[in-house]
């Protein structure tokens, strides 16, 4: 059975790690060598959140409906911080359906900080002892392209500002440090491996390769090849690697990632998402899934989705992105 400590970090599925898509690339990366606490203290709330939202999770499993047990419902509160190579992460349970008959799951925090992965009980008191799972990326598997995207716009998972867009002059500074190229996605339009920081409204010339502008999706689709159009008009970008296929769609005019499509032996996972026009820019209001996956030569296929409420782009660096308040 899945625990609780596995849903609620399935919101790491959104908010700039998009794991539903995420796959190997078989590079790996360097974990921090920290030493491990010697005992998990209490809870600590995070104070500040660059991004934070609320995360809806609905799946129904073919698997889990043949023993008897329906679809399950979930609700977390997200809270995230870029660290300018990494991200600090909380996510707290709010809501569950609690439909599994017999099982119980103390956790109800997820958090991660510097290499460790903590869970907590409802009263703050640790779950277990600390575990080092590396950086995010590490945990999540994140693909190259993912790890890029983020480092371009860490929060282009939940939220993406407009090209140029600059709502409240005189604009910020960014603050962004790119990620060193990989040799696979270096092309003759990729600048130095450091460059200076921008302000909102300059065109920098990282990941130009396929002619986009908005942050994130640029870098997440750079080392892909693009393929012909979708049936809804969408441009497709293909990377195969490590015996994966990702196909990832954008559309042309607004440029958000509009679908993702990730195929391997015996397994797949289709992805759509849906975006909200706000001032500036555009939030995350929902992504649909559809995965196969074979077990035991028998498929399995599961539906599921993750709405997003409440989200607020809070990190100083930023400008702000927040839905409107509804009048009372």
């Amino acid at each position: 059975m899945i625990s609780r400590t596995q849903k609620l970090v399935t919101a790491i599925a959104i908010a700039g790690i998009l794991v539903v898509s995420a796959c190997s690339d078989g590079r790996g990366t360097l974990s921090p060598q920290l030493r491990a606490p010697s005992e998990g203290g209490r809870l600590q709330e995070m104070t500040s959140c660059g991004a934070s939202f609320t995360a809806i999770t609905d799946e129904t499993d073919s698997l889990m409906t043949a023993y008897g047990i329906g679809s399950s419902s979930d609700t977390v509160n997200v809270c995230e911080s870029w660290t300018g190579s990494d991200y600090d992460y909380q996510v707290a349970g709010a809501g569950s359906s609690d439909n599994v008959p017999g099982f119980a799951d103390t956790v109800q925090t997820v958090a991660y900080q510097s290499a460790y992965l903590n869970g907590y009980t409802q009263s703050g008191a640790p779950a277990a002892d600390p575990t080092n799972v590396g950086t995010l990326f590490d945990f999540v598997v994140a693909d190259n392209p993912t790890r890029q995207a983020s480092y371009d716009e860490p929060y282009y998972g939940v939220s993406s500002h407009d090209p140029n867009a600059c709502t409240q002059p005189p604009c910020p500074v960014m603050s962004r440090a790119s990620q060193p190229p990989t040799a696979s996605s270096s092309s003759k339009s990729t600048p130095p491996q450091s460059r200076p920081d921008v302000l909102v409204g300059i065109v920098d010339t990282l990941f130009t390769r396929h002619g986009l502008s908005r942050r994130g999706v640029r870098a997440l689709v750079n080392e892909s090849e693009e393929i012909t159009r979708s049936a809804q008009g969408y441009r497709r970008f293909r990377m195969v690697t490590a015996g994966m296929t990702v196909v990832r769609s954008i559309d042309p005019l607004t440029q958000l990632l509009m679908a993702e499509q990730s195929d391997s032996a015996g397994n797949s996972m289709a992805v759509t998402h849906r975006w909200t026009k706000v001032v500036g820019g555009y939030l995350l209001d929902r992504s649909d899934y559809v995965s196969v996956e074979t077990i035991g030569g028998r498929q399995v296929r599961s539906f599921g989705s993750v709405r997003i409420r409440n989200t607020r782009i809070s990190d100083p660096a930023y400008p702000p992105l927040n839905l409107p308040i509804p009048a009372n």
